[in-house]
């Protein structure tokens, strides 16, 4: 909730002035007829091992709430026993509080009545009990022992007893400020759900407490963590593969296990960071690591794709020149990358939701420490490792192999082979291109409509399993007593006066039942059955003169009369309702009619937000508030700031790709790319049926910076090359699609296990990743290089070709190495053998600055490459 919104402000309020000291506990039994002896006798028998629960020392008795709870600010000493003999017939027989259909035969707590009973004495005692006579153990009811709320699906016979129900609810009630409380909560879901305890046919239980939705949250959240970081051991494994080759010399192992500490680096900056700065920790914040190790590995991949594609002349170059120009090339991509990652989530910091805020944050600090540490931890490792290469040192123990050759297979790039002789030439056939262009424009098409379908909606049990226990006793609790569902209420402060304000509280409670959006059944206002109990009781020309008066009467309702007990949880006292006290605060709880889109639920919510207003009450002295609000709410900012957001990061992309490739026509095309995949992820919701909610806006967020990796390795290389647009598409996807492919894949495979999860939100994260990988790829290596051929910007022009020359020397070829000097140990770039000089010109189209060549005479070092180039089609080169 952003931090001025009136639904954070009223849920303050709330619990500044309507404080719940209670926490409940529940059980729902299921059964063909559970007013049976053997149902009720194993009702008891539950009960029975409740009450015996013990949880660090702790009984039922030491945790449990009691009567004096629901007047948490009233000391027992005053409640005088003038009170106790004033209320004797009235009392409740159990100091703790609970409930359950076993309390009209009862006596003193124990349950030896209810194994004695038959089917006759049972039809006779619940019949009696729904129609309000005396209990079987002969005190007057009250409201705990209220039987028909208790039961569901009741079945009455023509005489008008009843003969069956389908299910019934039993609650123990505990109190909040006891601190064994949640410790007590735990022994009790583990003895009702997972004992051993044998049940009749037919019967089932579910049960759940106050602490169970955040427990299974949590459960959820560390048991696919499991599978999240099985998905980083597979990125591990597939990052080692592709960065080294298949020989004892060229393998990588450290260089990659160096390659993903980086990640770990970053993640450890920039948590320090944000935790410094005051930024929270939020549920969706932990598959951070793995957006940073997707970017991480992906830049990864660009650097060693570019040291493997500078030119033969600079593979002979000493280690920090030919690093120079590998990241001269690289740098430029995994910077407009990078770059375009950091703003797009520095906008989402501006957001008011803080929850995004503070993702945004932490996405895009990682980012800026992945991209420096990038730059200085892994290319210095890179350094250190090309020199191994240059000695011809072993990958894992650093032997060196004097007489080693480089085995035929790993000289291969199987990879560049397949976009050079069958990707690259494929695509660039007009039919094909023709496909490709209208398929795309067509799925977007598709895509478009489909967006404007997809719904904003949101429930927070989604995040749990659907066959987690309190999923299960959530759905039963909707099928057998919706009453007792998802409420909202209005709340009314202290400074309303009950004497003076009854026409105003009366024309309130009027405009609520006209509502369109409130169940009328619901609406159940404490002070409208107060005044409904007092014509009854007293005489017109008798009724209360002034509030003191009133509230002698509003005591005898709440404390002495069945129904007004049903009251005392909407009302707060001052202290004990008995003599002189206060109300501090009451309640008018509500239902909503079922309503399944957000714009129902905000009319709803705004639609009582009107009426409080148009009473003239002070807004201070009276709210409505409801935790679904906070989801309502949550779900019409999420949508707009989903727009602002996306709108303002793909002008800032588009914004920051211009000024870094330098050229409009590109920079259109990769925005374009963008767009459609953004587009065509958030249309395809729809059929996968998600919706827009915190989590999955977050995704598109996410996914909205990775689509700009995608495209922009692909439109800056278009833009470097020289020659025709269609040899230049066809070089791109040689020299850099392999980088792109692998790092796209290397973030399917951080979450492809996810793809298993039978949690909602981590099956959403699969989902969405999985839709970005696919659209992301397809655009940035289909659509894009072939929209590029055909509408890209021309060649750069080259300068004159006498002054954009250079001379090489052909070096003597010993296996791919030139043959050391082992007097001088010099760096040199020269070989022995006879000099001929031939020219070459750049090929990268870039204006530079053309520096002499020397040229020395002795024998040749080893090339600092440490192995040989290979060709677009896979094979090795000799110089």
């Amino acid at each position: 909730m952003p931090v001025d919104s009136h639904v954070r402000r009223d849920a303050a309020w709330v619990e500044r002035n309507f404080r719940d000291e209670m926490r409940f506990e529940s059980v729902i039994v299921e059964a063909e007829n559970v007013l049976t002896p053997t149902v009720l006798a194993s009702i008891a028998e539950l009960e029975i091992a409740v009450r015996g629960i013990v949880a660090a020392g702790h009984n039922w008795t030491d945790v449990c709430a009691r009567y004096l709870t629901w007047f948490p600010d009233a000391k027992e000493s005053e409640v005088t026993e003038e009170i106790h003999e004033y209320m004797k017939d009235y009392e409740f027989q159990d100091n703790c509080i609970y409930q359950s259909v076993l309390r009209i035969w009862t006596s003193n707590g124990t349950m030896d009545a209810v194994f004695k009973l038959d089917q006759e004495a049972i039809i006779k005692n619940i019949t009696n009990a729904v129609n309000g006579t005396k209990m079987s153990h002969g005190k007057f009811s009250n409201v705990l022992e209220k039987v028909e709320p208790l039961l569901s699906g009741i079945k009455w016979d023509s005489q008008g007893n009843i003969i069956g129900a389908k299910a019934t609810i039993l609650s123990w009630i505990l109190k909040k400020t006891n601190r064994w409380s949640p410790e007590w909560e735990l022994e009790f879901i583990q003895n009702v759900l997972f004992s051993n305890r044998s049940l009749p046919p037919g019967v089932k239980i579910y049960a759940v407490s106050t602490r169970s939705y955040l427990d299974f949250l949590h459960q959820v959240l560390e048991n696919n963590q499991t599978v999240l970081f099985a998905g980083f051991t597979l990125i591990i494994v597939y990052v080692v593969v592709m960065l080294g080759r298949f020989n004892v010399v060229e393998q990588r192992v450290y260089l990659s296990l160096l390659g993903v500490s980086v990640v770990g680096q970053s993640i450890l900056a920039s948590y320090g960071l944000c935790f410094y700065m005051g930024f929270f920790w939020g549920p969706v914040h932990p598959i951070l690591p793995f957006l940073l190790l997707g970017v991480g590995v992906d830049n990864s991949f660009v650097i060693m794709q570019c040291l493997e594609n500078v030119s033969k002349e600079d593979k002979c170059t000493s280690v920090p020149e030919r690093l120079g120009r590998t990241l001269r090339q690289a740098g430029v991509s995994i910077t407009v990358t990078s770059l375009t990652d950091i703003v797009a989530f520095a906008i989402g910091t501006s957001t008011i939701m803080p929850f995004l805020r503070s993702f945004c944050m932490f996405a895009a600090s990682g980012i800026i420490f992945l991209y420096v540490f990038e730059i200085l931890f892994f290319v210095s490792c890179l350094a250190i490792d090309e020199r191994r290469l240059r000695s011809r040192r072993d990958g894992c123990i650093c032997i060196v192999h004097r007489n080693w050759k480089p085995n035929e297979c790993s000289q291969r790039n199987i990879q560049k082979m397949v976009f050079n002789k069958y990707v690259g030439p494929t695509m660039m056939k007009t039919p094909v291109k023709v496909c490709v262009l209208i398929g795309t424009l067509l799925l977007f098409s598709v895509n478009v409509w489909l967006v404007l379908k997809v719904e904003q909606k949101f429930d927070p049990m989604w995040y749990l399993n659907s066959e987690s226990y309190p999923m299960k006793y959530n759905n039963k609790l909707t099928e057998h007593f919706p009453e007792y569902g998802k409420r909202a209420g209005i709340y009314l402060g202290s400074e309303i006066n009950y004497f003076t304000d009854k026409d105003k509280l009366y024309e309130l409670y009027n405009r609520l039942e006209r509502n369109p959006y409130i169940n009328k059944g619901t609406l159940d206002f404490w002070y409208i059955k107060f005044q409904d109990w007092l014509n009854e009781k007293v005489a017109a020309d008798s009724l209360p003169s002034d509030e003191d008066e009133l509230k002698s009467y509003i005591s005898e309702f709440l404390l002495m009369s069945q129904n007004g007990q049903n009251y005392i949880k909407d009302i707060k006292f001052s202290t004990f309702p008995f003599g002189d006290y206060n109300i501090t605060a009451s309640q008018i709880p509500i239902q909503h009619i079922l309503m399944n889109t957000t714009t129902e639920q905000v009319k709803a919510m705004e639609s009582v937000r009107e009426i409080i207003r148009s009473v003239n009450f002070s807004l201070e002295d009276i709210v409505s508030y409801s935790p679904e609000y906070v989801s309502w709410t949550a779900n019409k900012i999420i949508g707009d700031e989903l727009l602002r957001n996306l709108g303002l990061t793909i002008c800032a992309v588009a914004i920051v790709t211009l000024i870094l490739i330098q050229h409009l026509q590109t920079t259109f095309w990769v925005i374009c790319c963008v767009i459609f995949t953004v587009v065509d992820l958030v249309g395809s919701m729809y059929w996968l049926d998600l919706t827009i909610e915190i989590s999955s806006s977050i995704m598109i967020l996410l996914c909205a910076g990775l689509a700009v990796d995608y495209s922009a390795h692909i439109g800056n290389e278009f833009t470097r090359l020289q020659g025709t647009r269609d040899e230049r598409a066809i070089k791109t996807l040689v020299m850099i699609g392999s980088a792109v492919f692998n790092g796209g894949l290397s973030t399917f495979l951080a979450f492809v296990l996810l793809g298993g999860s039978d949690s909602y939100l981590f099956f959403t994260f699969f989902k969405l990743f999985a839709g970005v990988v696919v659209f992301g790829m397809f655009h940035g290596l289909v659509f894009l290089p072939i929209a590029l051929s055909w509408f890209g910007p021309p060649a750069r022009r080259i300068v004159d070709k006498e002054a954009s020359q250079h001379y090489t020397v052909p070096l003597e070829s010993r296996n791919g190495y030139c043959q050391r000097n082992s007097d001088t140990k010099e760096d040199v770039s020269s070989c022995k053998g006879p000099l001929k000089v031939e020219k070459e010109v750049l090929e990268d189209g870039d204006i530079h600055q053309v520096s002499s060549l020397i040229i020395k005479t002795h024998q040749c070092n080893l090339c600092d490459s440490g192995y040989n180039s290979k060709s677009p089609s896979g094979s090795s080169e000799s110089n």
